[in-house]
């Protein structure tokens, strides 16, 4: 209701009586028309408040009256548990409220009824939280708490023995209800029934405070955030400002000090803001109070100030830490130093902070926003020196064995340190290994070290990890002493885990984690408790390809430990019990069970396998037996094994099973052991054994393709004889293995012919036809045995490749198996395909490349990669032919192909592979320029360095084949070669991260297995190492290769010119524009002895051009160093010099530096009879310059003239010093302490002025590692000589610098700073302390807003702004925000819709929602400002008059309105004849106003100022 309507009611009324039937008559029309929620509702009953309360003379009946027909009608209603909107939540307030004001002034039974009505609810609802739904009549909970929450609060003021008593009775049916209640607003009523109810008497409080604590423990223990709002709301009771207030001292309880602990670590910002409140409460109650606290451990107070400073440093860096701006918290972080001081142990046995205190810090740290707050958090943590600080002595190690350790998962946290070298530890890598480390030696007995690190192992093994953390966690754990924690529970967890984890990472990640948990597998082993077949078997989640391969140091450490191991005679661990184990595992794997699988568990095989091996490599078990012939050797092993396989022939009802499991075992060693070497006595001896045993092999094979693959069942059997087969036709063949290879091949060929596809029996066996042909095909390597199966492949043409039909009846296989079983049909038959290509001519064959693009379509897998293998040997007879349409025909369907596979898993990368080596080989790659073919591979060239950019390694890919079989001059691929040179995009911040990473681990070199079997180096600088390793190679004193070094140049030079033309704008350093002219300028100096002295004249004058350009000092010293290099070899080009001074004096300051450089390096090395008159040139040039208006121009001059000078001194060119004698009494400036002289002096000692030689220094070290480095280009562009591992012994430019004078120097920037006088350099900084005191705090800020919605009360007496005459929502929004800053007392607001609007809220930043906002449209003003001024309030408006007041004369009354104008209008004049004073804002400027926001502030500012002044503010609740 406005205040005109007000107005009116008041006008009409006679008396009290009579004004509130018109009240309650307006009230029952809004419940009759169903419009409760009506905007005058709660106006009126406002007003009827008001008139019980204040008019002592309303008869009781008419009170009865207001309670029957307005509150309780209006409370059985509104149903908030239904419908929780603001609306209704205002109507509720307000009702409720009349309603205890009615109920104290009507009589006692009527209050005590409805006190048992609403307890009786109360009580059904801790029985049953669904409440009932809406029904007529029957209160909602809320409305119950409502009236409970208003009755107990009047009865405060009025004491009511009945009501009072019924009250304090029903306090633990409330509070047992608090326990089913979830809503934050229900629990803020219940909270503040309890709060009145238990100031209506002392007696009984101790068991009412009790109550609530039983209450607290309980919610706290089911992890509810209820005990916060509990604690803060009866802080009054538990923590009184008085302390000798105390009735129950939780102080002294642990329990509470936990939960206050909990809150302040809690994700919830409401539970930390209301422990926060707690902390500070409690501890200024103890200063102030000087009282001394002792709880059993947790919390300790003493009468010394230290504990003050302490927890004021605890409080403010957890206040900061709810900031989000690192600049403001990173001040305050060193105090966390002080708090961990305070845990040390003093000599009475105690820190003055528990450890557990700094626990819930280090949490709060830890879940900040800010990665750089969790980073520095978790190195604080990691370099805790548990010695001093005893959490571990104080059994806080449950924190670092779960919620730390989880806390670190993000990848983000192990960067590289700042400035540190690439392959430097993360400082969070590092620091784990040395906490762990630390904790080890923390920890006093074996049992609690055990215990300890085994917790940890089980929090790993039960999550699921990131690479990057787990690698560094792993490494730390690997490197703690040895200690005996995992047992055969524990190596199952660790396997199973960790390969769980790693099934999609990328194959160097996933062998570095192997290693390092490989390890921890060999340090952290409880013998013991654990036996060899555990540990064997745990090392078959050990891929070969990966980390546990023979001769890696991964191989030799596990070698070691056996050795140690078996040395101790520890049970089941000596050598005769790793031998029997063998010969038990041998027996078990060849005993034959009814029903068993013919092919065992390749994990089983594997372990066996890895058991045997490793066994001989460490003197466990001997190759040979010994002169006794009894000792158990690998002899015995392979003889168990041979003899059933050389036995097979002769024995045809010998178990077939029998034979296919020694087989496995032997083909599993033969693999294993791997290695070509005729020094590995071992690996010579197992496949000497699988020699003589490799013609019975092949009968075995035979036997199986005619009688024993017809069910998918048997397709496991397939793959290992497959698997056996390979390996004999690999090697060389005796004549009876080649016989028998020969007669199997026929087999195959004659089933392929013969057997039909009308059944799933047959369609197995020819699938096991095709795939043993094509196995021998693929490995066959003797050339007797080449020959005869060309014959037979010649003779089969008609039939190969054959199809592979789903016959009509599939016996239950599935149409994915038989997909699959197509698939592996058609990969067998174009592996034969491909063999008989690979050995005849491919005009003679029977093979066309339409039809390997027809399988082409339908391929997948291994398939493809022979497919396009094939169409790599068809594709050049097309070119004979003159079919260049068909080859490009096949190369566009082919790259479609790719593209279509592009992203789909690993295999990408396989077929990209193929189709390079298909596409850029070298018959299509010399095809003319203007060719389609070549046309088509620029394309395709273009289309892959476009897709490089999102996926690294493609582009390698490419250059790969181009640096391979592209013969020089390489005309047509130049272009592609240049932006090879140039190519490598900026990587983000996860790409890099991860690059750090495995630069950390590469540079651990052969300490990793992983850095053996797949060395890693970043694909994007691999280009680069190629490039420069392929230019290395050449020879300027070839002609060819100087013709082709000509024509590089040349196009790097084009290609710089064409970047120019591109690029716009400022170049930042480490941009991609200058990254790419950068390595164009390497690659262009790097070329520079290519360039004839016919040459040199026009790439010096391009040159010149260049350094007339903008561009970084990188780029800019390589263009230097050419010209210096040039005009060293080609004296007349200096000639060319002095014209440049003056070009470039008009156009390019940085161009006339560059031109200082290169006069100051080339004089020495001019020829002896021309230095008199170079020098002479060139100090006239340098001294005009020395005076040169711009800056660095003039300093560069200045330091080159210096050095010049030096120069003709050491030369001897007395001549030019007499003659130019006048230089030399510039000097005297060098003495002067000014800005000009410690710049020159800086330049001096810049690396490119006085290190560098021009000569000396040239090598690839300098080039693409010293000069990047010095020129402060990022490190991922810096190429490490390393990285060179292909640099040819004879060069033309050396790998390394002979002189390391260069690499020595220190980065530091080109640019000079032009520093005023008196400038400091030194700043004084502060912090930003926005810490609230805990009796300005309101800690139920949440709900405060729906409690007070209809009851914001005006602060009589105070402020009144009028906006209504501003219509711009920002100005409105701002004006509300200094509103509520500077406690206005009501805000007044020409449309109260404004305030929903997006922008004013945005601007207001809720204070809308704290200051009363009160509606007076524009047109209801003048009747507004009168009725205001009736009340006694003083009108001023703010606006200038002809009689305005200036603002600094102008002394406000405490009761103020202040009118402010329209934007553009301002006051109008029939306001201003209204108001007692005009006020304006003291200007000195032009303009004549400002903005109404603007002048709002500063006059609310300054009436809030005065008031403080004068000592008239009260202290609001705020």
């Amino acid at each position: 209701m406005d205040f005109m309507t007000v107005k009116k009611i008041a006008s009409d009324a006679v008396d009290s009586h009579k004004l509130i039937d018109q009240l309650v008559s307006q009230i029952e029309a809004q419940i009759d028309d169903n419009k409760i929620t009506g905007p005058c509702v709660c106006d009126i009953l406002f007003l009827l408040e008001s008139i019980i309360s204040y008019d002592q003379d309303v008869e009781t009946s008419y009170i009865h009256k207001v309670l029957d027909s307005v509150c309780l009608s209006l409370l059985g209603k509104i149903h908030p548990s239904i419908d929780s909107c603001v609306e209704n939540l205002a109507v509720l307030t307000s009702a409720s409220s009349l309603c205890g004001t009615c109920l104290l002034k009507a009589d006692e039974v009527r209050a005590v009824t409805l006190i048992e009505q609403c307890l009786g609810l109360l009580k059904s609802y801790s029985h049953d939280t669904e409440w009932p739904s809406e029904e007529e009549g029957v209160m909602d909970i809320y409305c119950c708490l409502s009236v409970l929450q208003h009755i107990s609060k009047q009865s405060r003021n009025k004491p009511l023995p009945a009501v009072q008593s019924k009250l304090l009775l029903g306090y633990f049916i409330i509070a047992q209800g608090m326990k089913y209640m979830k809503n934050n607003l229900l629990i803020n009523m219940t909270m503040n029934c309890l709060q009145n109810i238990i100031s209506l008497s002392s007696d009984g409080k101790l068991n009412r405070l009790t109550a609530v604590w039983e209450l607290i423990i309980e919610e706290f223990d089911a992890g509810n955030e209820k005990p916060y709002v509990l604690l803060c709301g009866m802080a009054n009771h538990f923590f009184p400002v008085i302390n000798n207030n105390v009735v129950l001292d939780l102080k002294t309880k642990d329990a509470f000090w936990r939960i206050i602990q909990r809150g302040i670590s809690k994700t919830t910002p409401s539970s930390r803001k209301q422990s926060m409140y707690l902390l500070k409460r409690i501890t200024d109650i103890c200063n102030t109070c000087g009282v001394s606290v002792q709880s059993e451990h947790l919390f300790q107070w003493g009468p010394s100030g230290d504990h003050l400073e302490i927890w004021d440093d605890y409080i403010l860096l957890l206040e900061t830490l709810e900031e989000r701006q690192v600049h403001i918290i990173k001040p305050v972080l060193p105090r966390l130093s002080k708090l961990i001081k305070a845990t040390h142990i003093k000599q009475n046995g105690q820190g003055t902070l528990h450890t557990s205190w700094l626990i819930s810090l280090f949490k709060r740290f830890l879940m900040h926003e800010s990665i750089f707050v969790v980073r520095w958090a978790t190195n604080s943590v990691l370099t805790l020196d548990l010695n001093l600080c005893p959490m571990l002595k104080q059994d806080e190690d449950k924190y670092f064995c779960e919620d730390f350790l989880l806390s670190i998962q993000e990848p983000k946290l192990f960067i590289r340190p700042e400035g540190a070298p690439a392959g430097t530890c993360p400082s969070c890598g590092e620091a784990l290994t040395g906490f762990f480390r630390n904790c080890w030696e923390v920890l006093a007995t074996s049992a609690t070290k055990t215990a300890f690190f085994r917790n940890i192992l089980t929090t790993i093994l039960s999550h699921t990890w990131s690479p990057v953390p787990l690698q560094f966690i792993f490494e730390a754990l690997s490197k703690i002493p040895a200690t005996p924690i995992l047992d055969s529970a524990g190596l199952q967890d660790l396997k199973n885990s960790v390969s769980s984890n790693m099934r999609t990472w990328d194959v160097f990640t996933r062998g570095t984690v192997q290693c390092f948990c490989g390890q921890i597998l060999l340090n952290l082993i409880n013998t013991e408790t654990t036996q060899p077949v555990d540990f064997f078997s745990t090392l078959t989640m050990y891929t070969k390809t990966e980390s546990l391969c023979r001769r890696t140091s991964f191989w030799k450490e596990v070698v070691d430990w056996l050795k140690m191991v078996t040395k101790k005679e520890i049970k089941t661990w000596t050598s005769d019990d790793i031998k029997s184990l063998i010969k038990n595992q041998i027996t078990r794997h060849l005993a034959v069970k009814d029903g068993g699988e013919s092919v065992l568990d390749e994990t089983d095989i594997l372990m066996t396998v890895r058991l045997v091996l490793l066994s001989v490599d460490a003197d466990i078990l001997p190759m040979k037996p010994g002169d006794d012939q009894e000792t158990y050797s690998l002899t015995h092993c392979l003889q168990a094994l041979t003899h059933l396989i050389n036995d097979f022939p002769s024995h045809p009802y010998m178990p077939v099973i029998k034979v296919e499991r020694a087989l496995q075992l032997l083909t599993g060693l033969v693999t294993e052991v791997g290695g070509d070497s005729t020094d590995d006595d071992l690996s010579q001896f197992i496949k000497k054994t699988l020699g003589a045993s490799a013609a019975a092999i092949v009968v075995f094979i035979q036997q199986r393709l005619a009688e024993g693959w017809r069910q998918t069942s048997d397709l496991p059997s397939l793959r290992l004889c497959c698997d056996a087969l390979s390996l004999v036709v690999s090697g060389s063949c005796d004549s009876n293995t080649r016989e028998g290879v020969r007669n199997l091949s026929q087999r195959c060929s004659q089933y392929l012919q013969t057997l039909k596809q009308d059944s799933s029996e047959n369609q197995i066996r020819r699938l096991g036809a095709s795939t043993v042909l094509g196995t021998i095909t693929n490995h066959a390597s003797d050339q007797t045995l080449v020959h005869g199966l060309l014959d037979l492949i010649q003779s089969a043409s008609s039939f190969i490749p054959a199809t592979f039909i789903k016959p009509p009846s599939d016996d239950g296989i599935s149409q994915k198996e038989w997909g699959a079983l197509a698939s592996d049909f058609m990969t067998s038959q174009w592996k034969t395909v491909y063999f008989y290509l690979q050995n005849t001519k491919p005009s003679d064959s029977f093979i066309s490349v339409e039809k390997c693009l027809d399988y082409l379509a339908v391929s997948a897998g291994e398939a493809t990669l022979i497919l396009f293998s094939c169409i790599k040997i068809l594709l050049p007879m097309k070119i004979v032919e003159g079919k260049s349409d068909t080859v490009v025909e096949v190369l566009r369907l082919a790259w479609n192909y790719l593209l279509e596979h592009q992203g789909k898993g690993t295999s990408y990368w396989a077929y990209l592979e193929g189709y390079a080596n298909m596409a850029f080989q070298r018959v299509l790659m010399t095809q003319p320029k203007e060719s389609a073919v070549t046309q088509k591979l620029l394309e395709i060239a273009g289309e892959l360095l476009l897709v490089g950019e999102e996926k690294s390694g493609v582009v390698n890919v490419l250059l790969k084949r181009l640096l391979t079989d592209c013969p020089l001059p390489m005309e047509n691929f130049l272009s592609v070669v240049v932006q090879c040179c140039m190519f490598g995009p900026i990587y983000k911040k996860q790409d890099k991260l991860l690059i750090d990473v495995f630069s950390y681990v590469s540079s651990l070199g052969s300490r990793l297995a992983v850095n053996q079997l797949n060395p890693w180096q970043p694909k994007n600088l691999v280009l680069r190492v190629w490039l420069v390793e392929f230019v290395c190679h050449l020879d300027p004193q070839n002609s060819l290769h100087h013709s082709f070094g000509n024509r590089f140049l040349s196009a790097l030079f084009e290609k710089y010119q064409e970047l120019v033309q591109i690029s716009t704008g400022n170049i930042f350093i480490n941009s991609l524009a200058h990254r790419q002219k950068n390595r164009l300028m390497q690659f262009a100096l790097l070329l520079e002895p290519f360039i004839s002295q016919a040459d040199s004249g026009r790439v010096f004058e391009l040159c010149l051009d260049f350094l007339g350009l903008e561009m970084q000092p990188s780029v800019r010293h390589y263009q230097e160093w050419m010209c210096m290099r040039l005009v060293s070899r080609f004296p007349g080009l200096v000639a060319k010099l002095w014209p440049a001074f003056e070009k470039l004096r008009k156009t390019s300051t940085a161009g006339l530096c560059s031109l200082l450089h290169i006069v100051v390096h080339t004089g020495p090395l001019q020829p002896t009879k021309s230095q008199e008159v170079f020098y002479d040139s060139a100090l006239n040039k340098v001294l005009s310059l020395s005076m040169a208006h711009h800056f660095h121009t003039r300093i560069h001059a200045l330091a080159v003239l210096s050095l010049m000078w030096d120069q003709c001194k050491t030369l001897g060119l007395q001549a030019i010093l007499n003659r130019h004698s006048i230089i030399h009494a510039c000097f005297s400036f060098f003495d002067e302490d000014n800005n000009s002289a410690k710049n020159v002096k800086k330049l001096l000692e810049n690396y490119f002025l006085n290190v560098l030689d021009l000569h000396r220094d040239y090598s690839l070290e300098t080039l693409f590692h010293t000069l990047p480095r010095l020129s402060l280009l990022n490190d991922d562009e810096w190429i490490a000589p390393h990285y060179f591992s292909a640099y040819p012994k004879a060069c033309y430019i050396p790998l390394l610098n002979p002189d390391p004078s260069l690499a020595k120097c220190e980065e530091r920037t080109r640019h000079l700073r032009v520093q005023n006088e008196g400038e400091s350099e030194e700043a004084v900084g502060d912090i930003q302390k926005k810490i609230m005191p805990w009796r300005l705090m309101n800690p139920d800020d949440e709900v405060v807003e729906e409690l007070e919605y209809a009851k914001r009360q005006h602060k009589s007496n105070g402020l009144i702004l009028v906006t209504s005459l501003i219509d711009k929502v920002p100005n409105l929004g701002g004006l509300c925000r200094t509103s509520e800053i500077f406690g206005v007392s009501e805000f007044v607001i020409n449309k109260l819709r404004y305030v929903e609007d997006k922008v004013f809220q945005s601007l207001s930043v809720t204070a809308h929602k704290w200051v009363p906002i009160r509606e007076v449209y524009e047109a209801c003003l003048p009747e507004y400002l009168q009725h205001k001024k009736s009340q006694g309030y003083t009108l001023v408006g703010v606006e200038q008059t002809a009689n305005s007041v200036s603002l600094n004369d102008f002394r406000f009354p405490t009761k103020t309105l202040l009118l402010l104008g329209n934007e553009k209008e301002g006051i109008p004049a029939d306001l201003i004849s209204l108001l007692d004073v005009c006020v304006e804002i003291p200007q000195q400027g032009v303009i004549r106003s400002l903005n109404v926001h603007v002048s709002g502030a500063i006059l609310v500012w300054e009436y809030r100022r005065q008031q403080m002044m004068a000592g008239k503010t009260e202290v609001s609740g705020r």
